[in-house]
């Protein structure tokens, strides 16, 4: 059992395909970015992962994005002259033509190269490099204030048909806006796996509640956003996020730019070590590692010092409890967290078929571990995304005396001496719910 409860997410790509073994000693799911590759190198990747971790892919949406570049990385420099379309670097779709003038400021990469343009033309853009960067195939663009149109496009229906034959635990959902896009894609996917809304559009953030009832988890896609609300108004509305999916339960993933000094560094910079500190002490289920895993130099490294940085800063950091809602379920998880403290249990353990009474007590931020034991094999890969959740197989449990001696047995693996705390649902309902709690001793 890791001695994590925030949970570490690895992008696979070229820097780590060949050390997915050993990125797995540090990382709890893998995620595919389906923007990338096609679908011979998608099948490839999950076969290189196969049953080792539950995989995240993460849909394109409608984001206008560079081509593939005959030779990359190209380098670009405050001053230079850049060109767009045939005649210089491609971009995937022709509506980025229509959306500049001369004067519009093009963010590329999460906004780290900004380009002014000074010449469009059909199909034929120039413009003067602003903030220079490393610019390679297939990176976002972001043109501030553009009206793009968003929603589930043709594209990310046929690589959701993919990613699920594949066998995708989770689905990443870009440029979200809407409750509705995400109830069109849970029609589809019809339980295989587990809706993650990607907020990073200003739309989103009127419509937060709503859609953060809707998904089965949240990602704070921090690249985009920022672009979104301005940098200066970043923190706040992370913390935002943050707060309201775990007032609903909902697993958050913080995501971009995380230690993005390890693309080119063996090493994270100060700032990068705080910033990791600070999202843990709001509380996130799980952290995410984009560049840094998948082109960066140095993909095992940062795996491993994510690690290192999440067990050192939750020896003294503690999530604050979020809000607690007023029903009989939330009661009992509620009390389940109380009574592992006063008792000093080593852990809690609960058996669960829905996953409802793991996410009860995760959202609550347990001091302890909370094993979730469940029959489901599709459940134990979900859960493997949730703070302090550690789900093991078990079998189809009848009564509660049954639920009770399978968590003694659970324990005593553990190999130490004291109180646990049980908790679940009621044997017999349709899950769902949370409504029995015990505290047993081993001795």
């Amino acid at each position: 059992m890791s001695k994590r409860k925030t949970k570490i997410i690895s992008t696979l790509g070229p820097s780590s395909e060949k050390l997915v073994d050993e990125l797995l000693k540090y990382t709890d799911v893998i995620r595919l970015n389906f923007a990338h590759g096609d679908e011979e190198q998608h099948k490839k990747y999950f076969e290189l992962v196969g049953d080792k971790a539950p995989v995240l892919v993460d849909l394109p949406g409608p984001k206008l994005r560079i081509g593939d570049l005959e030779n990359e990385p190209i380098i670009l420099k405050n001053g230079d002259q850049i060109k767009f379309g045939d005649k210089g670097v491609p971009v995937e779709d022709q509506l980025f033509f229509k959306l500049i003038k001369e004067g519009t400021d093009v963010l590329i990469a999460d906004g780290r190269i900004r380009v002014k343009i000074t010449k469009v033309d059909d199909g034929y853009a120039e413009g003067i490099v602003k903030e220079g960067g490393i610019l390679t195939s297939r990176k976002g663009i972001n043109i501030p204030d553009a009206d793009i149109p968003l929603g589930i496009t043709q594209r990310d229906l046929e690589l959701l048909k993919e990613a699920l034959i594949l066998g995708a635990t989770y689905i990443g959902l870009s440029f979200v806006v809407s409750e509705e896009d995400i109830r069109k894609v849970k029609e589809i996917v019809s339980g295989k796996a587990w809706v993650i809304a990607k907020i990073e559009k200003k739309a989103a953030l009127k419509n937060l509640r709503n859609i953060v009832r809707e998904a089965d988890g949240i990602m704070v896609a921090r690249g985009d956003l920022g672009v979104e609300v301005g940098l200066p108004n970043l923190p706040q509305t992370q913390r935002k996020i943050v707060n309201i999916a775990r007032a609903y339960g909902k697993p958050v993933i913080l995501a971009t730019q995380v230690l993005e000094s390890m693309v080119n560094s063996p090493l994270p910079t100060r700032a990068e070590t705080i910033d990791v500190a600070n999202s843990i002490s709001q509380g996130v289920d799980a952290i995410m590692l984009s560049d840094e895993t998948a082109m960066g130099k140095f993909p095992i490294e940062a795996a491993k010092t994510l690690n290192e940085l999440i067990i050192s800063v939750e020896r003294t950091f503690k999530p604050k409890r979020t809000h607690i809602y007023k029903n009989v379920d939330e009661a009992i998880a509620y009390s389940a967290v109380i009574s592992s403290i006063l008792s000093s249990a080593f852990a809690i353990i609960t058996y669960t078929r829905s996953g409802s009474s793991a996410l009860r007590i995760s959202r609550l931020r347990p001091v302890v571990p909370v094993i979730t034991l469940t029959p489901s094999e599709d459940l134990i890969k979900k859960l493997r995304i949730c703070y302090g959740v550690y789900p093991k197989k078990a079998e189809e449990l009848k009564s509660l005396d049954e639920i009770v001696k399978k968590a003694r047995e659970e324990a005593a693996y553990l190999g130490q001496k004291g109180f646990i705390v049980v908790v679940g649902g009621v044997c017999g309902d349709n899950g769902g719910t949370t409504r029995f709690l015990k505290v047993e001793e081993l001795d």
